[in-house]
């Protein structure tokens, strides 16, 4: 009796931290959301805007030529000259935010633009809807 009342109460253990796991693996994998976002860096470099607008969240679409030729013009940057990640200076993550329904992963980082420094935050968003780039900030 007592080795069958161990043996059940290992395997309800086994089974409440499978299931805790299987709860997490709604959430964005940080190795996952900075390899999305070289890509989309890599479009952008490119010049291949409507590539860089599929990395949008299906929410959040934007005319990413617009949006990075202003910048270009008010800040004297060349895009095309490339997007070098220096450092990762910040990160946000969580497995459920509910003001977009699902799962958020926003990475601050420093960044060469040709020879120029420039601050990117993106926030990345999965949820119901799609997953992709919510939000999109630059600061030189």
């Amino acid at each position: 009796m007592k080795k069958t009342f161990k043996n059940l109460l290992i395997s309800m253990l086994c089974l409440g931290c499978l299931l805790s796991l299987a709860s997490c693996s709604g959430g964005i994998k940080g190795d996952e959301a900075k390899a999305f976002i070289r890509d989309f860096f890599d479009a952008v470099v490119a010049e291949d805007y409507s590539k860089a607008e599929t990395f949008l969240h299906p929410e959040r679409p934007a005319d990413l030529e617009k949006f990075f030729l202003n910048i270009e013009d008010l800040e004297n940057l060349d895009f095309q000259a490339g997007i070098t990640i220096e450092r990762y200076t910040g990160v946000s993550v969580s497995y459920y935010d509910s003001t977009v329904d699902g799962s958020t992963y926003e990475l601050t980082m420093r960044t060469k633009v040709g020879e120029e420094t420039v601050k990117f935050t993106i926030e990345i968003v999965k949820n119901e809807n799609g997953y992709g780039i919510y939000n999109l900030d630059v600061d030189t």
